[in-house]
């Protein structure tokens, strides 16, 4: 009986002496890639001035932008997670934490590439979207951001343990820095019309990041890159036939509501329908007029 709870003893004991060594790796593997850095050059953008594009940017950036940063862009309280990370969306504002001191470059960087200022990358900051917008649209919401009124709020810095490290080197995020996998070569799209037409509605689907969950052709079937293994449900078909029974109305509704036309609801956690309630009625009206005109492709997924 003693021999035998020896060997039990030392079974456990190198069980635990493995699993620490499996720790250690992993939070080298996590902090390493938390501390990467890049070396990319921002590209030039013109930054407006006049007053129609101010008011183009600061209508990207109630839509898209509010959404992290808060209704005053002064910066929040993004993620906190209990003994695993803290995370803060900054302040965009000129006002004291804000962005007075960066420059054009460093915003561009930032919002195109999620690239901070010292070259490290940013965690959940949706470059993958932003990457897809056009140079004018960029400019307008920069030139935005510069002249907001000054808001002082100095968010804290990311907050990580030593689990969050773990977790991170295991792979249990998701890919969380769209700076490890998007193109930073990918050149400006070029800005159509804005109206109700096709190609402005193609420009919007990548720009208002539909591609993310639905697939660049828009037939589902994934998850975003940026979601946990196994936590948001496959996205659905929009080609072909699988709308064939909505109206325009019932697309915008459900966009901005989250009620489909039979009345069931889509869970908000994996469909913004706060950030499409902040949609323009054009806008919605051009991403419908360009589902409707894609073939079908592939199956829905769920």
């Amino acid at each position: 009986m003693r021999r035998a709870l020896k060997w039990i003893g030392i079974v456990i004991g190198v069980l635990i002496g493995l699993l620490i060594v499996a720790a250690v790796g992993l939070y080298i593997s996590g902090t390493s890639r938390l501390n990467r850095t890049y070396d990319i050059e921002a590209e030039t953008v013109t930054i407006p001035a006049d007053e129609a594009a101010l008011a183009r940017g600061g209508y990207l950036a109630a839509a898209v932008c509010s959404e992290c940063h808060s209704g005053n862009f002064a910066g929040e309280l993004l993620i906190e997670e209990p003994g695993i990370a803290a995370l803060y969306a900054p302040n965009l504002t000129p006002g004291e934490g804000g962005i007075g001191d960066l420059t054009d470059a460093d915003l561009i960087l930032a919002i195109r590439h999620g690239i901070d200022q010292d070259g490290s990358h940013l965690m959940y900051m949706p470059a993958e979207i932003f990457i897809h917008w056009s140079e004018a649209d960029l400019g307008a919401v920069i030139a935005f951001l510069r002249n907001l009124p000054p808001v002082d709020n100095v968010v804290p810095e990311p907050q990580t343990t030593v689990l969050a490290h773990i977790l991170l080197g295991a792979d249990q995020f998701g890919e969380i820095f769209p700076a490890e996998y998007i193109d930073h070569n990918m050149p400006f799209p070029n800005m159509p019309e804005i109206g109700v037409n096709e190609e402005y509605g193609r420009y919007l689907v990548a720009a208002y990041a539909c591609t993310l969950c639905h697939d660049d052709n828009l037939a589902g079937g994934i998850t975003p890159r940026n979601a946990p293994p196994g936590a948001v449900p496959l996205s659905p078909n929009l080609t072909g036939d699988h709308l064939a029974d909505w109206t325009e109305a019932d697309f915008m509704t459900t966009l901005r509501t989250g009620e489909r036309p039979d009345g069931s609801i889509i869970d908000p956690e994996f469909m913004p329908t706060d950030l499409y309630a902040r949609v323009s009625g054009e806008d919605l009206q051009a991403l419908w007029l360009y589902v409707q005109s894609l073939p079908a492709a592939g199956d829905a997924g769920q």
